[in-house]
This record gives structure tokens, C-alpha cells and sequence, in this order.
């Protein structure tokens, strides 16, 4: 099941313990001990899950009262006995639920560090979808702690009947108080408003630690997992690509741009709006031929994730144009499938978008490492074959480094348009989670003191202008010193870097002699 059929699960239960306690049977020593063992786990993995989600002042009041709700009960809570009393049982139900919730959470993040390993994790940390979450978090405590009030009372009559063990002489007191403190906090954090689909779907995030459970694609379904797993891929190795991963997830999205457009033009009549495919084929284009240039020192096997995407592009392509030749949409749409293929357009672009995302960070943390080299462009002698080509370093300013960045940079909002045209909806992600922490307040900055504007000789102010440049001039001519060579060169400081893009001819004509064809 899902995290939002576990919650469900959860308040389900808590109801039913609510009911039963009206008029509770009374209950033998296993049957206290159960319900107070099963009461401390019900709120620690309440308090685990707002824990994870809380960031402002209200939601960390709600984390605190959480806490408070179990804090005389011993850290190791004994195991429970065998019972079949209603309200135990009840109260076990919801502490499952509960426990098995909070893992599909917190496994969405690394447990040490705290950062997301999964497209779900990144799309958690924006306000909205962390919202969703805690309002419906803080209603399971609401509803729990109005069960407290005649759970105490009850555990109470246990303990007068002869019950005397530690765990239910702790929740009793716990419950006694929580179920006059917690409710007000609570109030403040719940919404009336239901769980979003993100959240409501949410499973463990796939394991992406070998390609072969994810390629054996038979179905439009499994497109769609499969891109979903080289999501997670990529949201766990984002930081570490190399220049053949780049490479051959631009190259498999240029091809599943046009097989998606072809998807989204056999949808139902109607679905589809005015745009062209071929202004996002050419920023795919431009893109792939300037990964092509890159090489990257190591291994020449791509990662998991790009070859997952790889196969998804394989696999569509013997479908929809098996031998060259588009299939008739007609043959489709008489198939046995044809209903699945029709979903698969919007399944399909709604999650290209926070893939295109996480190949532009990609591409931009291999820059900022400094280990994706390019071709250096002063060594301008094609007919030598006995020279050996020499590397620079490629980054933001270098030739192919910024056209790379620029294209990829502009992928996301291309194939958003597309997803509008498969009236599909864009899965959130790493833009979501990067956007929210760019729109957070900020503390205000320090004043700077004034300038102070020296005087020459005669009295005059001097303009900071006017100050001699030698300084300056002397740095800049110790970092060009200081310049770490590349297979036997140096990285330059690309002077004319632009009009050698506005004359290149491989960013949309041909590439270098050798080079596939785009």
C-alpha cells in the first residue's frame, strides 16, 4: 500500500479504539499491556513523521507536544503481548499503520544526512507538499489524543485491578496529560484540506543499485517506472555524472521527444494543443552535440540511470517505428493496448520536466568539480594527424561547457510545454525543493560602512576610479600564472568565447568528421 492508504489505515483504527472505549470491556494484564505498548508506538512514529517535516514555529510546537506525549514511558518499549481485546487491538492496528508510514517517509531521505534520495524527497522540502502532509499528520494526533482522556481512565482500572507494570502506569500518565495540551496545538497545524496525490501515492523509493530488474520493458507502464527509477538514479547520483552519462541521456531524449510527441498526437481528439516538437528536438540537439565534445577521465560504461532511459527509448522505438517507419496511429489505437498507450503520453512528458532538471544540475556539478574536459579550441590544426589532441578543463565559461549549460538549461520549460500538450501533470522534484528555498526569507543583511574616499595632496577627493590599477592587474597576472595545465596546456580565458559561438557551425549543422549524426 501507499503512505496515504497507511494514514488512512492508521485514523481508521484510532476511531475504532475511540468506539470501543464508549463502554470497554474490562481487560486482563496482557490486554493493558498491549494497548499502553501500543499507544507509545502510535505517537513515537507520529512524532517521527513531524519531526522530519516541521520547519516553522506552530509545527515545532506540535513536535514538542508529540514528544511530550510518551516522555515518562521508558526508551525501550518491551514487546507486546498476544491480545484480543478490542481496544488493544484497535490501538495496535493504528500503531502499525502508523510505523509502516513513517518508514515510507523517512526513507525518502538519507538517514544521516538528512538529504533526499528520491524525486519525492526533493518535492517534500517545498511548503506546499510538507503542508499536505503535516495537516493530515496533525489530525491522526487530534483524533489520538481525544482517545487519551478514556484510555487513561481505562488503563487506570487496570492498574486498581492489579496491574502494576511500569509501561502502563506511564501511559496512563501520559495520556491523562497529553489529552489536555495536545489538542490545541494540534488544531493549529491540521487542515481540512485532503492529502495531495504526491503524498498519497508515495512508496519506498526502487532500488537503483543494478539496471537489469528495470530494463525488461513489455508495457507503456513500465516506460513510466522505469523513468521513475532513473529519477531516483538520478536524484542519488546527480552530483558524481560523467560525460558518457550525459551523453547518452541527451541523445535517448532527443529520440523520446519525438516518440512522446507522436504518443501525445494519438491521444484522445481534443487533448492536444499548438506547438512544435522540433524547437524542443533542436534544444535536445544543440545539447547532445556539445556533450559530445566532453570527456570525462574513467569508465566508459554509462550509469544505471541512463541506461534505463536508454532501454525505455529502445523499447518505444520498436513499437512506434519498428524498421524505420512510423506505425499507422490507427494500428495502435485498434490494439489491445490502445487505452494504455493513449494514458502513456501524459505519463510519459509529465515526467520529463524534473528529469531535464536533474541532467542540467548534473551537468553543472561535473563543471563545478572540474573533471569534464573539451577539446581546446587554440589548437586549430584539423589536417595534423600526428598531433595529440590537447584538453581543457570545461565550465560555465569555456566553449562548449556554456553551450552545454545554456541548452540544458532551457529543457525544463520546452518539455513543461510539451506536458501541457498531453495535458499531463508535471511531477514535482529538485526545482520545486530549490525554488522553495530561493522564495524563504532571508535574514537581513549587514549594513556596509561608507566608502571612504581618499585625498590626494592637494586636498581634492579622488574617485575610487581613479586609484592606480596596478594591484588589480598584479592579481590577474599571478592567476594566469598560477594556471594548472591539462595534458600539456593551459585552460585560457576565452577573450572572443562568443563570437567563436556565433561562428561554430556543429551547434545545429554537422558535427566533427567521426561524429554521429544528430
Amino acid at each position: 500500500m501507499t503512505y496515504g492508504r497507511y494514514l488512512d489505515q492508521a485514523a481508521g483504527a484510532i476511531a475504532a479504539a475511540q468506539v470501543n472505549l464508549r463502554r470497554p470491556a474490562p481487560g486482563s494484564l496482557a490486554d493493558h499491556a498491549a494497548a499502553a505498548i501500543a499507544r507509545t508506538h502510535l505517537y513515537r512514529a507520529l512524532e517521527r513523521q513531524v519531526r522530519r517535516l516541521s520547519a516553522r514555529a506552530e509545527e515545532n510546537d506540535l513536535v514538542r507536544e508529540l514528544h511530550h506525549a510518551t516522555h515518562t514511558t521508558v526508551v525501550e518499549i518491551p514487546a507486546s503481548p498476544p491480545t484480543n481485546h478490542p481496544v488493544a487491538s484497535a490501538l495496535s492496528q493504528a500503531a502499525d499503520a502508523a510505523r509502516i508510514a513513517s518508514d515510507i517517509l523517512n526513507v525518502q531521505f538519507e538517514p544521516l544526512t538528512g538529504r533526499p534520495r528520491s524525486p519525492e524527497g526533493f518535492a517534500m522540502q517545498a511548503s506546499s507538499f510538507r503542508a499536505d502532509a503535516l495537516g493530515r499528520l496533525a489530525q491522526l494526533a487530534r483524533a489520538a489524543s481525544e482517545t487519551d482522556r478514556s484510555l487513561a481512565a481505562w488503563l487506570t482500572k487496570g492498574i486498581a485491578a492489579g496491574s502494576h507494570q511500569l509501561i502502563v502506569r506511564t501511559a496512563a500518565s501520559d495520556a491523562l496529560t497529553t489529552s489536555l495540551t495536545l489538542p490545541h496545538v494540534a488544531d493549529a497545524v491540521a487542515s481540512d484540506a485532503p492529502l495531495g496525490s504526491l503524498l498519497r501515492d508515495l512508496r519506498p523509493p526502487p532500488l537503483t543499485d543494478a539496471e537489469q530488474p528495470w530494463t525488461s520493458i513489455t508495457s507503456p507502464a513500465d516506460c513510466a517506472l522505469a523513468l521513475d527509477v532513473a529519477r531516483t538514479w538520478l536524484v542519488q547520483h546527480y552530483q558524481s555524472l560523467t560525460a558518457v552519462d550525459l551523453k547518452v541521456m541527451l541523445r535517448t531524449g532527443l529520440a523520446l521527444t519525438y516518440e512522446i510527441d507522436y504518443l501525445i498526437g494519438i491521444a484522445p481528439p481534443g487533448t492536444r494543443s499548438t506547438g512544435n516538437v522540433d524547437i524542443l528536438a533542436s534544444v535536445w540537439r544543440g545539447a547532445a552535440r556539445a556533450a559530445n565534445h566532453m570527456h570525462t577521465l574513467g569508465s566508459t560504461t554509462p550509469g544505471v540511470g541512463p541506461a534505463i532511459v536508454a532501454a525505455v527509448e529502445t523499447w518505444l522505438r520498436s513499437q512506434l517505428r519498428g524498421g524505420g517507419e512510423w506505425q499507422k496511429p490507427e494500428v495502435i489505437l485498434r490494439s489491445t493496448g490502445a487505452e494504455a498507450w493513449q494514458d502513456s503520453a501524459a505519463a510519459l512528458s509529465g515526467r520529463m520536466p524534473d528529469l531535464v532538471t536533474l541532467v542540467h544540475q548534473g551537468a553543472l556539478s561535473a563543471m563545478r568539480r572540474g573533471d569534464m574536459l573539451e577539446p581546446d579550441p587554440r589548437q586549430q590544426q584539423p589536417f595534423n594527424r600526428t598531433l595529440r589532441p590537447k584538453w581543457i578543463r570545461a565550465g560555465p565559461a569555456s566553449l562548449h561547457g556554456s553551450t552545454l549549460l545554456r541548452f540544458t538549461g532551457q529543457l525544463r520549460e520546452k518539455t513543461i510545454f510539451m506536458a501541457k500538450e498531453a495535458k499531463a501533470v508535471v511531477l514535482p522534484g529538485f526545482h520545486e525543493a530549490k525554488r522553495h528555498k530561493s522564495t524563504a526569507p532571508k535574514l537581513p543583511r549587514p549594513r556596509r560602512k561608507p566608502l571612504a574616499v581618499p585625498s590626494t595632496p592637494d586636498g581634492a577627493p579622488r574617485s575610487p576610479s581613479s586609484q592606480p590599477s596596478g594591484g588589480r592587474r598584479s592579481l590577474v597576472a599571478r592567476g594566469n600564472a598560477e594556471g594548472q595545465p591539462i595534458a600539456g596546456t593551459q585552460a585560457s580565458k576565452w577573450p572572443h568565447r562568443h563570437e567563436q559561438e556565433r561562428s561554430e557551425p556543429h551547434l545545429y549543422g554537422d558535427g566533427p568528421e567521426g561524429e554521429p549524426s544528430l
